[in-house]
């Protein structure tokens, strides 16, 4: 598909994941539907500040009203 073309990285790293294999990363945004997350491993996406995506529902085992209950961006340590 041409849209695929536009981001090979990110379209191969997507191909090579497999159900149930656990990521790590950055919340890189907040949004009323979810968070955007940086994966440590993943390509740059070239819209949205990540390439993984965590919806309300799956942010806690209890009812939350937004994600900001639970999560917040993550801001680079100031150096020193």
């Amino acid at each position: 598909m041409e849209w695929q073309s536009e981001s090979p990285d990110l379209w191969a790293f997507l191909g090579s994941l497999r159900r149930g294999e656990i990521l790590s990363g950055t919340v890189a945004a907040v949004e009323r539907f979810g968070v955007f997350v940086a994966l440590d491993d993943g390509p740059e996406h070239p819209i949205f500040p990540g390439v993984g995506f965590i919806t309300i529902p799956e942010l806690s085992w209890r009812h939350i009203e937004a994600a900001t209950d639970v999560v917040e961006v993550s801001r680079p340590s100031p150096t020193t």
